[in-house]
């Protein structure tokens, strides 16, 4: 079933299930009185809103991306893949996977090093929409360079 559907099932009967809608709670305002009855006024308190304070992302090892090849944009998944070349038991490169990004959050995980790696490579997309969420990754790698090479600038002043 819908979203829709569900909040109209959910408007008619009245009881809301999925989206509880926030009703105030009426209180005395301790400070503000009427101008001309000198009544304490009431206000409509809310409650707090519950939401993510911090980010959760999993630690990464740092510095990984050295022998990095290229990177590309999964189709089935939509994760960031970056290939790597890897020296064989035999001696020779064998392409090899280094690490799956899975949201462009993590990308704030990595150290400047990798990031400048990241960069500089050329993404492989095969159609336009690969083409697209590469872009969004190319977006968030460059936002996330720029802010820690200015948190390291601000850092080296103090």
């Amino acid at each position: 079933m819908g979203l829709w559907k569900v909040l109209q099932r959910e408007a008619r009967s009245g009881k809301f299930e999925v989206f509880k809608p926030q009703v105030p709670k009426r209180v005395k305002d301790k400070n503000a009185r009427h101008p001309v009855t000198k009544k304490r006024l009431k206000k409509l308190v809310y409650m707090s809103v519950l939401c993510e304070t911090k980010i959760p992302l999993s630690k990464l090892s740092q510095d990984i991306l050295g022998d990095m090849w290229y990177w590309y944009v999964d189709p089935k998944t939509s994760e960031a893949v970056v290939i790597g070349k890897v020296r064989s038991e035999s001696g020779c490169l064998v392409p090899r996977e280094l690490i799956r990004v899975f949201e462009e959050v993590c990308f704030i995980n990595f150290s400047v090093k990798d990031l400048e790696a990241l960069a500089e490579r050329y993404c492989m997309h095969t159609d336009e929409w690969m083409k697209f969420l590469a872009s969004k990754y190319d977006k968030v790698i460059k936002f996330c360079l720029d802010y820690k090479k200015k948190m390291e600038a601000k850092d080296a002043e103090l």
